[in-house]
């Protein structure tokens, strides 16, 4: 197999890994990065997720490495478990051929000792979540003085979880001498002041969504009026029979209570949320890439770093709140080489909102009709007999119904 890598002069073993993973040509994010990132260039790349970051910045840190030196050389952060695993796997597989590279993930919700043993063997790359980076610089685990590069990977959305004192602090622990790089998929003010304040001659990257992954989601939206809503819903999952479906909603409890709705309506769904403690986590997302529950329900908070392949389509039950979110959430489709499909619900009041994200995002968003009321002839007595278990359950023990909700301690999160 030939790849259009070679062009950027790595070794044979990298090359040897990227023709392994299948990479052919680069992806316009990884066309313009990769050059720079090799050259040891402060970046700040805004590009929407799906478009292959994570090898525009691993494949130079791989190249980059020297296998021979036994400390941490390379430190990436992700806002999420999900996200530092899934960026570790793909870098331990594009490192398969050059010997001697150790790549280790550090994130919450899994025992601190383990993480320390795995420290002790010395690997050159860290991908972490900044509140267990945290925790390690606390104790004194981590040594950063050999640290050359460090990526901030989905940096908006680390600043949206509340991390900003962290990726300060980590910042300003490792040396001043080494390579700064910021992926975002959007660019407030805050993430530009970052980078004034810890890069150096900094080169800007911009790939525009309708150049990227937006290209590859046509867009629909749905309006509905009443109670509707949720029979247009089963009747597009009909109509469809999507492989992969994300639904969006706007709280934990309708999270909860969405998932549970669809399975009682014959559509085997999980909902996962911020209530969720990290091992049931991570159990709704093995069942979801398993394919034993092909519909996820999900907050924005809770979504982030989810990266699952196959997503065919992203379904905004609830209307975001701003453009910036709605560029998230529909990148979970259409990644890589396939294509997605990507549907907004609206009430006749939420029009407003959806003309702001049309005129933010520059999409392309036409409308659909859903005959909510042929969605299922069953529909109207199902959506009754829920209302009403919903209701007595209420009754019972004062507080809002949600299926899913746990009695334990909320999850760690990192």
């Amino acid at each position: 197999m030939i790849t259009n890598f070679e062009k950027f002069g790595f070794t044979p073993e990298l090359l040897r890994g990227i023709v392994k993973m299948g990479y052919c040509d680069p992806s316009p994010v990884q066309e313009v990065a990769i050059g720079p990132m090799l050259e040891k260039q402060d970046l700040l790349v805004q590009a929407p997720t799906g478009t292959g970051k994570t090898a525009a910045f691993g494949l130079p840190i791989l190249e980059n490495v020297n296998p021979a030196d036994r400390q941490i050389q390379a430190v990436i952060l992700c806002p999420t478990r999900e996200l530092a695993v899934q960026t570790t796997g793909v870098l331990k597989q594009m490192a398969t051929y050059k010997q001697g590279i150790r790549v280790l993930a550090l994130y919450g919700g899994e025992p601190i000792q383990r993480q320390i043993m795995a420290l002790k063997r010395c690997p050159q790359i860290i991908v972490a979540t900044p509140g267990r980076m945290m925790d390690h610089m606390r104790r004194r685990t981590t040594r950063l003085s050999g640290v050359n590069c460090i990526v901030l990977d989905e940096a908006d959305q680390m600043l949206d979880m509340g991390f900003r004192e962290d990726i300060h602090t980590i910042l300003q622990c490792v040396p001043t001498e080494r390579q700064t790089v910021l992926f975002s998929a959007t660019l407030s003010d805050e993430i530009k002041t970052i980078a004034a304040q810890y890069q150096q001659d900094t080169k800007q990257i911009c790939i525009q969504p309708n150049t990227a992954s937006a290209k590859k989601v046509e867009q629909f939206y749905c309006e509905v009026r009443g109670n509707a809503k949720f029979s247009a819903l089963l009747q597009l999952l009909q109509k469809k029979q999507f492989d992969l479906s994300l639904v969006f909603v706007a709280t934990k409890v309708m999270a909860g209570d969405l998932a549970s709705q669809l399975t009682e309506a014959g559509y085997p769904a999980e909902a996962i949320h911020g209530d969720l403690r990290q091992k049931q986590r991570d159990q709704v997302m093995r069942r979801y890439r398993d394919g034993k529950v092909n519909i996820l329900v999900a907050t924005d908070v809770a979504a982030r770093g989810i990266d699952v392949g196959g997503i065919d389509a992203v379904v905004n039950y609830d209307i975001p709140g701003d453009a910036e979110s709605y560029v998230h959430r529909i990148g979970r489709t259409g990644r890589a080489d396939r294509t997605g499909v990507a549907y907004t619900f609206i009430y006749p009041r939420e029009r407003g909102k959806l003309h702001g994200i049309i005129s933010n995002t520059k999409a392309s968003i036409a409308p659909v009709v859903l005959d909510a009321k042929s969605a299922l002839p069953e529909f109207s007595m199902l959506q009754k007999q829920y209302q009403n278990e919903s209701r007595n359950k209420r009754r019972n023990t004062g507080k809002p119904w949600n299926k899913s909700r746990s009695s334990h301690r909320p999850a760690f999160k990192a």
